[in-house]
């Protein structure tokens, strides 16, 4: 099936699974969109569950919807397993190093990822409210891509992608001092971005 998917145009995307979503990501946005629409309520439940006073719930949940990017971007089905479970863990790490650079002590991270999918699912799932969720989510992401200017938007592209500074550097011929400005001016902006979905879940 997977091997069809491009030429398969009778089916919506929430019918297809999230792996064949990744594949899709690569050259749709609204297959992007599925995927944030699916995996943003978990992302925001375990923001709530892990903020501190020291680290807030807005910082982890940029931190989780930055991971949950970064999984799309590289996952790859042949070196791993579930897209679910390959997500969980890039969204986790992201929270997780958040969480340590705030706190000395990390024996409460053990248990960061105990919120499963069916807890996260949205609560009101009439197809009205779905379609409007997904529009909204929809909206989002491309507010994601249009607030970011030409340069930000190519070093976030490579940082999502597990790309270290230097090696952002080396790619597009920058310093890394320009690379980390970059990402600084991105996370601003994608930080306003994140408070809308809070925002909305509130």
């Amino acid at each position: 099936m997977v091997n069809n998917l491009h030429s398969d145009e009778n089916r919506s995307f929430s019918e297809y699974s999230d792996e064949e979503l990744v594949i899709c990501a690569k050259n749709n946005r609204n297959a992007v969109n599925e995927l944030l629409f699916r995996y943003t309520k978990l992302i925001y439940a375990r923001s709530r569950k892990y903020a501190n006073y020291v680290t807030d719930c807005d910082d982890l949940f940029q931190e989780g919807f930055i991971g949950l990017l970064s999984a799309v971007s590289s996952y790859d089905p042949q070196k791993c397993t579930s897209f679910s479970a390959y997500s969980s863990v890039c969204i986790d790490n992201r929270m997780k190093t958040l969480l340590r650079k705030g706190s000395k002590s990390v024996e409460h991270l053990a248990d960061i990822s105990d919120i499963t999918d069916d807890e996260a699912v949205c609560d009101n799932k009439t197809p009205e409210s779905v379609f409007l969720h997904k529009e909204y989510f929809s909206a989002l992401f491309n507010e994601v891509s249009s607030v970011l200017s030409s340069a930000e938007l190519k070093v976030f592209n490579h940082y999502i992608k597990g790309e270290s500074y230097r090696q952002i550097s080396a790619k597009l011929g920058i310093t890394e001092k320009s690379v980390d400005n970059s990402m600084q001016r991105a996370r601003k902006k994608i930080r306003a971005i994140s408070q809308e979905i809070l925002n909305y879940y509130k």
